[in-house]
């Protein structure tokens, strides 16, 4: 009588699972490094986004002389990060205030969370914007924009 072997038996499967395991655990911190980092890339755009609103709210003489009553590194605009129509805006003043509200309707979230940071705020030195991210509203933790500081690449 002759007998086929048809499949696999059950120690090669084991040992095919036991291959993709280590696979996967190797593969693993490399694709959570890449998550995060495209993650802050967001956050960094975003940022990008809220510093263009006030650049562009500048143009706007009422909204100018807000920002230039401010004090060297004042913080003259604090965003808390939302999802679309769930931003919340503090400003130096209520012209900079509506057009930062109109420019970012749209959202301007943060994705990488493990800081907890929650707010973008942009700080006026001289005649430099800057964009930092933060724990809290008039905080300057990491700096992002127009330059990333290393702890937040």
């Amino acid at each position: 009588m002759k007998k086929t072997n048809k499949g696999f038996s059950l120690v090669e499967l084991i040992i095919v699972i036991a291959i993709m395991a280590i696979l996967a655990a190797a593969i693993a911190p490399a694709l959570i490094r890449y998550i995060d980092k495209s993650r802050r890339a967001d956050d960094v755009t975003a940022a990008g986004t809220v510093l263009t609103g006030v650049q562009t709210a500048m143009a706007d003489e009422d909204c100018y002389s807000e920002i230039a009553k401010a004090t060297s590194n004042q913080v003259v605009c604090s965003v808390k990060a939302g999802k679309k129509g769930k931003v919340e805006v503090k400003a130096i003043g209520d012209n900079l205030k509506s057009e930062m509200l109109s420019t970012l309707a749209g959202g301007c979230d943060i994705k990488y969370t493990k800081d907890k940071a929650a707010y973008y705020n942009v700080a006026v030195d001289g005649e430099v914007l800057s964009v930092y991210i933060s724990t809290e509203d008039n905080g300057t933790e990491w700096e992002i924009q127009p330059s990333t500081c290393k702890k937040y690449k």
